[in-house]
């Protein structure tokens, strides 16, 4: 037999040599005078046992060599435990089958503030943390322990008796004896509170306005869809309100949007301080406010809130030595009398609020079917977009990015519009929501893409060079089954490099989080087109989401652009989402850029990219092509005159033979 030299072969050597001797003595008939049935006294006798005790000595030596190597694996083992428990930069802890600890990390004795590790021997979490947070562990590890089954990646909310919050992403394990029984629970634990807290800090700014701290619309619905479902269990009604300020911009007109902002602030102060506990107040666009009645009271109760809102807003502000003097229009919509949804009933609300203000300043009106008669010009307009694009009346302007530093030209957005037979150059919002009503997106969308790629492969036959290609894809385009063979056929159809084209994706509208998105997301980048988010902030900005998508660059709302300098809120959001992209490795562009002050501002806090009517306001491709030529804007000292006096000159250019 081969034996490799190692801890255990030559003890096992040894043990081995006694055992085939002992055999010899014991074959030879040695074990019968070793017994007493011979005298020992006799030679044979003797030599007899002189060959028993070797044989015994060897078998000896060589257990009392296993041991001692056994001993020496179990000391290492020890010194290796001690080692990673001393240095470790996460909480490793072990406990008994009760939840008592038996070990804990050095790490993880400073996450509780003991001073030595070994204080926690034989304590629960019961006497480190509070009950809740205890009681939680304690069931999480009864329930390992009795079925074997480890606990993954839980993210724990830690709560501590002087009132903190941390959170830790925990995996617990069974602990087994050599047999295989389980005594006890073996943990790790990372401390992701800061990853935590951005995440809930971008939580909280997506669902709330930055200038009030308000709910913003996007959990106003969600508050209003709860109220309705709970109303429609208990058979009761709920009320919604838009309260509609009057002559608030005249204020912005003369004072400036910070002096706006300011005054928004202190009418959002004042409508929360007058509802009864339960009411929501959100602030759903720019002077507008909305409040959720549950559970409505009767008809006397609700008559009389409107009066009260318009005493609260009839009351002047003072704000930087001004006394403004404002006042609300409300409109008013019942839920189920006016619409079982959320958005039927703001919509009705809208209509109610619209003939309110028609009446005058200072007055509400409760909705009524009569004031969706009021529709009848977007109803013609619906009709005129059916025929739109047989007509050929849809165009596309640019609007280019700029380097910051340098003003240098990397790309252009590509924007919808529409040229009406009658009113002219119509802005998307005026009929991108009909387009989605009427199920003509996709249609449009295709139609813009394609127009979008021939005029990026115009410009580089022309010797611009490969111009950045921006397209805005909308929800309805995104949720087709086929729109990675629609970019493909596109590309392929123009023969332009899929690497010139960027897709923008509306976060509120698009990311769902689900693995549908995401593969096609994926198939979109296999493609070789980048992705960009755009509007980053004003929807669900989950960080989850930007760690699974394969984006490649974060747009920065307008609406945070346009409070910088004026709203604290506004520059800790831009910081943030600068410092996000920048450790996710996206590259940042701020769109919405219409002053000096906030390119100054934007490039003092590190933005990469920038687009706005600061540079150019979206412009035919003509125009854009002269732009291109001039290839970058003077961007030291460059201003909203300089801008007006480039684009003369560039019109200028443009119709030049």
């Amino acid at each position: 037999m081969r034996f490799k030299w190692g801890r255990t072969s030559v003890p096992r050597a040894v043990i081995l040599l006694g055992a085939i001797l002992l055999g010899i003595v014991i074959g030879a008939g040695a074990a019968p005078g070793i017994l007493g049935h011979h005298s020992t006294s006799s030679p044979s006798a003797l030599s007899d046992l002189i060959y028993c005790t070797v044989a015994l000595l060897f078998v000896a030596l060589g257990l009392a060599a296993i041991e001692f190597g056994i001993d020496r694996q179990h000391e290492l083992d020890r010194n290796l435990l001690n080692t990673l428990l001393e240095h470790i930069p996460d909480s490793v802890f072990f406990k008994d089958r009760d939840s008592r600890f038996l070990r804990i990390s050095r790490a993880m004795a400073r996450h509780c503030n003991l001073s030595d590790p070994n204080l926690a021997l034989h304590k629960t979490d019961a006497d480190i943390f509070t009950a809740e947070h205890a009681q939680q562990s304690l069931a999480d590890e009864y329930l390992i322990v009795e079925t074997g089954k480890p606990l993954i990646e839980k993210e724990e909310k830690e709560t501590w008796p002087d009132g903190r919050e941390t959170w830790a992403l925990t995996t617990k394990v069974p602990l087994k004896d050599r047999l295989g029984r389980t005594i006890g629970t073996m943990g790790f634990a990372r401390n992701i509170t800061e990853r935590k807290q951005a995440a809930l800090r971008m939580e909280h700014i997506a669902l709330h306005d930055a200038v009030t701290g308000l709910p913003n619309r996007v959990l106003l619905e969600e508050k209003l869809e709860e109220a309705i479902a709970e109303a429609r269990s208990n058979q009761k009604r709920v009320a919604v309100l838009i309260v509609d300020l009057d002559r608030f911009r005249s204020v912005n007109e003369t004072l400036g949007y910070c002096a706006g902002d300011r005054l928004l602030k202190l009418a959002a102060e004042r409508l929360q301080a007058s509802l009864p506990e339960g009411y929501t107040a959100a602030r759903i666009g720019g002077d507008e406010f909305a409040i959720i009645v549950p559970d409505l009271p009767d008809e006397e109760q609700l008559e009389k809130l409107p009066h009260k809102i318009q005493e609260v807003f009839s009351a002047p502000f003072q704000l930087d030595g001004n006394e403004l003097q404002l006042g609300a229009g409300i409109g008013i919509a019942l839920y189920p009398d006016n619409g079982d949804g959320a958005d039927i009933l703001l919509r009705s609300a809208d209509f109610a609020v619209y003939e309110a203000k028609r009446k005058g300043c200072g007055r509400h009106s409760f909705y009524s079917p009569a004031f969706s008669e009021t529709n009848g010009r977007q109803q013609k307009l619906e009709s005129e977009l059916l025929q739109a694009s047989a007509h050929d009346e849809f165009v596309l302007h640019y609007q280019p990015f700029v380097e910051a530093h340098s003003g240098r030209i990397t790309g252009v957005e590509a924007l919808l519009r529409w040229q009406h037979p009658e009113h002219g150059l119509l802005p998307p919002g005026q009929f991108i929501p009909l387009l989605e009503k009427l199920g003509l997106m996709q249609q449009v969308g295709r139609w813009a893409l394609r127009a979008a790629c021939y005029q990026a492969l115009e410009w580089q036959r022309m010797g611009l060079g490969s111009i950045r290609m921006a397209v805005n894809v909308s929800s309805q385009q995104f949720d087709e089954d086929n729109i990675v063979d629609a970019v493909v056929e596109v590309l392929t159809e123009v023969g332009m490099d899929p690497k010139m084209l960027e897709l923008e994706l509306t976060e509120s509208q698009v990311l769902d989080d689900s693995e549908a998105t995401i593969g096609t997301m994926r198939r979109l980048k296999r493609i070789g087109v980048s992705l960009a988010l755009d509007d980053f902030g004003t929807g669900w900005s989950s960080l989850a989401y930007l760690r699974r998508f394969p984006l490649d660059r974060l747009k920065i709302g307008g609406s945070f652009v346009r409070d910088l300098g004026c709203e604290r809120t506004a520059d800790e959001v831009v910081k943030s989402v600068l410092g996000l992209g920048k450790s996710l490795g996206l590259a940042c562009i701020a769109e919405g850029v219409e002053t000096r002050q906030q390119y100054a501002h934007l490039r003092s806090l590190g933005c990469p990219e920038m687009q706005g009517f600061h540079f150019s306001r979206p412009i035919p491709a003509v125009e854009a092509t002269a732009l291109l030529r001039s290839a970058r804007f003077q961007i030291h000292g460059f201003s909203r005159a300089d801008a007006r006096a480039m684009r003369v000159s560039v019109a200028s250019a443009a119709q030049a033979p």
